[in-house]
């Protein structure tokens, strides 16, 4: 997705094969939701950046919110409508640590003021993002709130959901049963998506003022130069160089973004450097400790670390949050049995009869014997 030394020629070249296409203005009359929803259709945008191409939500007529990671440290990015026309937009600077960012299509950057309704999650919510393959917005298969935490205590944290996603859709909307829009798209793992509350929007709105510019692309560079490394990093498979990860551990630990955090920590622990994947999960946990995606890739570190007694209440953690994944269920089986913990062996094999019956012969086996050892 990333383009390297990109010049204005390219970058026009690649901007007409992704935006420029023909447009489906019948998915709106043909959209088989509720009219509430359907109507957000025409409310998310396209968003190309010299780097990838993503999505947005109108929230007033000049104004568009997407995330921190796509606007980076870009001062001006290309817009395109529900209906193919394309527009200029230019990111305005604030000093919220949410990766959100409010672009106006307004030069002389007038500043928003006006705050969005906030909505109470009714039922089940579905991400509406600008879909790269379709080249037009696409409402997705929607999903329940497994996780969210206080984001007045914690507001780099997210409401995690297992709603469908394709990549470009970060900035999508994400509305409710009723067609509130709830939050927006931040990032996800193909199983678990993560997004940011509407109430953090209004944070980013209040806090927007132009005093904050040099520090707000200060940091958008960090991110860019994270996101870059860490791409590098993906098709290596060991004996990553040294420079590239001396790059994350540096522009990613300093980006104030959860989500490159994680995926610092996560491309660690995939080459094998456990003490520093440790270093970055432990500090997403601590910016969202309700994360799905963070809790299982700290623990599966304290497992390979042998460090059982801090991987116990990750994983009682996720039992109660995702009790159907069976890697989840594997490892709480591994934990109960080497602590012999009588109550979490009782609860991990008791989820696994609703869930993966297939597994819980073997499961009974291991903690029997685990329990019949040392004694």
């Amino acid at each position: 997705m990333i383009i390297k030394n990109i010049n204005n020629l390219v970058y026009c070249i690649v901007f007409i094969a992704l935006f420029i296409s023909k447009f489906a203005l019948s998915d709106l009359k043909n959209c088989k939701y509720n009219e509430n929803i359907c109507n957000k259709l025409n409310q998310v945008v396209g968003i190309k950046t010299p780097m990838m191409v993503a999505s947005g939500t109108i929230i007033d007529d000049d104004f568009i919110v997407t995330n921190r990671h796509v606007v980076e440290d870009h001062k001006q990015l290309i817009i395109r409508y529900y209906n193919g026309e394309i527009k200029k937009a230019f990111p305005l600077t604030h000093n919220f640590p949410a990766d959100l960012a409010i672009l106006t299509l307004n030069k002389q950057k007038k500043i928003p003021t006006k705050l969005l309704k906030l909505n109470k999650i009714n039922g089940m919510i579905r991400i509406i993002g600008f879909d790269q393959g379709r080249k037009s917005n696409r409402i997705y298969d929607k999903g329940k709130v497994i996780a969210y935490s206080d984001t007045n205590k914690y507001p780099q944290s997210r409401i995690h959901t297992d709603a469908k996603s394709l990549p470009g859709n970060s900035g999508g909307a994400v509305v409710d049963d009723i067609g509130n829009l709830v939050g927006i798209l931040a990032s996800g793992d193909g199983n678990i998506n993560e997004i940011i509350p509407i109430s953090l929007v209004n944070e980013v709105i209040k806090r927007t003022d132009l005093i904050h510019e040099d520090n707000f692309f200060k940091i958008g560079k960090k991110i860019r130069l994270c996101a870059d490394n860490l791409e590098e990093a993906q098709y290596i498979q060991k004996n990553l160089d040294d420079k590239i990860k001396k790059n994350i551990d540096t522009y990613c630990w300093n980006s104030q973004n959860k989500q490159l955090i994680d995926q610092a920590g996560q491309t660690f622990g995939r080459l094998g450097d456990l003490n520093k994947a440790r270093k970055f999960l432990e500090k997403s946990i601590k910016l969202d400790p309700s994360s799905p995606n963070s809790l299982i890739s700290l623990a599966i570190v304290y497992h390979i670390q042998r460090d059982l007694e801090k991987e116990k209440p990750l994983i009682l953690r996720l039992l109660k949050l995702t009790p159907e994944n069976p890697q989840v269920l594997r490892l709480g089986v591994q934990v109960a049995g080497i602590l012999k913990d009588k109550e979490m062996s009782e609860n991990v094999l008791e989820l696994m009869t609703k869930y993966n019956r297939e597994a819980l012969p073997l499961a009974k086996k291991f903690i029997e014997n685990a329990f019949k050892s040392n004694q």
